[in-house]
């Protein structure tokens, strides 16, 4: 549910031509989790569909260590005992995550984000106090969609799936509903105490969450990586982490400065041949620009140097010219030669 409440508070910040379709479906991938590593994958599967400029208030070498941290969860041993240890720690990923935001970027306002944390403070309690046992998964989830009348703006909340007597919703139904401001994911069970008892949202209680208070929750990465895996887990944490970090945060830009449209492919470093481009024909690493348009490509793997292929297109695409490029630069294009800064 905390997650669910920062993809509803911020439907248009997806890195997408339609970011609201493809929030959808992060919408719906987080309703199908069924453990704590299904939900480090989708932690990281969203962070890296936000556009960058969302995340300017949250440095990047913040960033780098959520996302080590988020590995950690998606790939740590739930059979080891180190469940609650992980529970906690994606509770403190998601509080930063929710902290990281620019505040134009999201409809979460004092109140609301005041109550949403308070919810994930209460969980990660929980985890200390009843760790989940070793193996323990989610039940089977939904969309929960509530309102006291035909009149009331709906709430919704992923609840069990064997719950009785219960409208249930779609991702796409959530998102619709999220461009006339609505409440999701906490629900009302988020501002409730330990005795069950109602909070007084506007009563002061519950603060701006300092930034301290999540690195608590998440703990450091050793420690914690010792403790769901060990040396071999933290390893395959650290590689992958620093891959996809740099795939989000340094993306090649390119800038058509010919009076022809162009077509762009990027191949491996090796690729002799340079038939089929990195991603696939089509793919992520394929794109047309017309002249004056601008594009951002991030290539996949962890190569640091690619060949730049640019081609005329048309029925029969005619090659103009070949370069190296690197991940971070700019290309200027032009129809017969491009240079990089």
């Amino acid at each position: 549910n905390g997650l669910l409440e920062i993809m509803t508070a911020a439907p248009n910040c997806i890195d997408a031509e339609n970011p609201q379709v493809e929030v959808v479906g992060h919408v719906d991938a987080v309703v199908a989790c069924r453990s704590l590593n299904d939900l480090g994958a989708r932690l990281l599967d969203y962070w890296y569909a936000v556009r960058a400029d969302v995340f300017s208030p949250w440095p990047l070498h913040m960033q780098q260590n959520w996302v080590k941290l988020a590995y950690l969860v998606k790939y740590g041993d739930l059979r080891r005992g180190g469940g609650g240890a992980l529970a906690r720690c994606a509770c403190g990923l998601l509080l930063e995550l929710g902290e990281g935001f620019r505040a134009s970027a999201t409809v979460l306002d004092t109140t609301r984000g005041s109550t949403w944390a308070a919810a994930l403070l209460r969980l990660a309690e929980l985890c200390d106090r009843s760790p989940p046992p070793p193996g323990w998964c989610f039940p089977g989830l939904g969309l929960a969609q509530q309102a006291e009348s035909a009149f009331d703006k709906p709430r919704f909340s992923m609840v069990r799936a064997d719950a009785k007597g219960i409208t249930w919703a779609k991702g796409k139904t959530v998102i619709a509903t999220a461009k006339t401001g609505f409440l999701a994911g906490a629900g009302a069970s988020a501002a409730r105490g330990d005795e069950g008892e109602e909070l007084d949202e506007g009563s002061g209680q519950v603060a701006a969450l300092p930034g301290a208070d999540f690195r608590a929750l998440t703990g450091g990465f050793d420690d914690l990586a010792a403790r769901v895996g060990g040396g071999s887990l933290s390893a395959k944490c650290l590689e992958k982490s620093d891959r996809l970090f740099n795939q989000k945060t340094r993306p090649i830009h390119f800038l058509n400065q010919a009076s022809v449209p162009l077509k762009i492919c990027l191949f491996s470093e090796s690729d002799r041949l340079c038939a089929v481009p990195l991603g696939g024909v089509g793919g992520s690493c394929v794109v047309t620009l017309d002249p004056n348009l601008r594009a951002q490509l991030r290539p996949p793997g962890a190569a640091h140097v690619f060949q730049l292929k640019v081609l005329q297109p048309g029925l029969i695409e005619r090659q103009l010219y070949m370069a190296l490029v690197q991940r971070g630069s700019s290309v200027q294009l032009r129809s017969c030669e491009c240079s990089c800064d």
